[in-house]
């Protein structure tokens, strides 16, 4: 009766947490402003809106560039494009469809942590994704943030069932999250390969009727998802573009004379000979032009990428339109005891070693990932979801003797009371 009551306590708890979330997300997201300033304040929203609204007008997904003064067809790959298309293009209604599915990323976290946790310390890491202000803040945004959290989230919970079909369906999600940040285009075959390991672990056989390998199945499943837009890519530009056109001004952002491992394209305005290029010209010529910079100046490429890592985990906002003491305290109010709580998780927590691999695998990726781009808090943001399930574990001793004396406090009261 007593473990009934907390796991009946625990889903009260949870639906409470998942309404606070939603109310949190919902008032955010609606009194953004959404107007012309509001959306160039982040060129990129202008970059996905402009995308999204050319498919809708029948031009594809594309956009004019007047950095370039050039139409781009794959500088931006489709799955972000696409989801604002089936709004209408309307920022208010992906403003409103983002507090939705960043609501479902709380759940996600708790049936993630479930895989190892008692409901009680699942409830707090669905709290610690509830009240992220990162992922309220992003939802208000028209960038891929909210998207590929949700994705890879909801990937990572579906990707450890020893179901096939269900493994098959987070192997389908955490492909087609490639079309939405490509920059995680290792990411299904590693989440794949490490859940293999987990599930293993456990003592079971892994898939036995599946013929294929894990990291092949992952790395199929991934080739799948971009394999049409590639195709389509070489029906518009004439070549197999699988990603983006958008890596290569992204590396030069990162190595370059004057980069400071923050994200600053002014280069661009001292560069006029990218105008005469085509986009994919322009992305391999920028591409080597970075390459160049690391093999003569191989000491300031590692200095560059310390500092990349540390903007990416920086606990407070480091740019300046972003750095109001509003931003800076909630930031640090949160990320500070989080980070605290995951660190202690990953020394002391009751989770196994092939969990706590899983679940750090992201942090893993994107911190290498920034390493060699730019540095930027937004990018750590969907490891953050998992990272809460490590730190809800640092709790949980604490949670388990709290329980040891509740329940025999409870035996004892019956045995008087008998």
């Amino acid at each position: 009766m007593l473990l009934w009551a907390l796991v009946t306590g625990a889903r009260r708890l949870l639906t409470l947490i998942l309404l606070a979330a939603l109310a949190l997300r919902l008032g955010w997201v609606l009194t953004r402003p959404i107007d012309d300033a509001a959306i160039d304040q982040l060129p990129d929203q202008r970059e996905y809106l402009e995308a999204a609204r050319g498919y809708l007008a029948g031009e594809g997904l594309s956009f004019s560039d007047p950095r370039f003064n050039d139409r781009v067809y794959a500088y931006r790959t489709p799955g972000y494009p696409l989801f604002v298309a089936a709004l209408r293009g309307n920022v208010r209604a992906v403003r409103t469809a983002q507090a939705l599915i960043d609501t479902s990323i709380v759940l996600a976290a708790y049936l993630l942590a479930l895989r190892w946790l008692p409901p009680a310390a699942s409830t707090l890491a669905a709290a610690l994704v509830a009240f992220n202000p990162f992922l309220i803040y992003f939802s208000g945004l028209v960038l891929t943030e909210t998207l590929f959290t949700a994705m890879l989230a909801w990937g990572m919970v579906l990707i450890l069932s020893r179901s096939t079909l269900v493994w098959l369906a987070g192997g389908v999600i955490l492909a087609l999250s490639v079309l939405v940040r490509p920059g995680a285009i290792a990411m299904p075959v590693m989440l794949g390969i490490v859940a293999a390991l987990v599930n293993r672990g456990a003592g079971s056989a892994y898939h036995r009727r599946w013929p294929l390998p894990v990291g092949t199945t992952l790395l199929l499943l991934t080739l799948a998802a971009l394999f049409p837009w590639a195709a389509r890519n070489h029906r518009v530009l004439g070549e197999w573009i699988w990603t983006s056109t958008n890596g290569g001004i992204t590396s030069y952002d990162g190595f370059n004379p004057d980069a400071t491992g923050a994200s600053d394209q002014s280069f661009v305005r001292a560069m006029p000979q990218l105008r005469g290029m085509s986009e994919s010209q322009r992305d391999r010529y920028l591409t080597n032009q970075a390459q160049q910079f690391v093999r003569e100046h191989p000491r300031d490429a590692i200095r560059l990428m310390g500092e990349k890592v540390l903007r990416t985990w920086s606990p407070r906002p480091l740019s300046s339109e972003f750095s109001l003491p509003l931003y800076v305290a909630a930031a640090l109010a949160y990320a500070l005891p989080l980070d605290l709580l995951v660190i202690l998780g990953l020394a002391r927590g009751t989770l196994p070693r092939a969990a706590k691999l899983f679940l750090m695998a992201p942090a893993i990726y994107f911190t290498v990932a920034a390493a060699l781009s730019v540095g930027s808090l937004r990018y750590r943001i969907p490891a953050e979801v998992p990272m809460c399930v490590v730190g809800a574990s640092a709790i949980e001793p604490v949670l388990k003797r709290l329980r040891t004396r509740g329940g025999a406090a409870g035996l004892s009261s019956a045995t008087e009371t008998g």
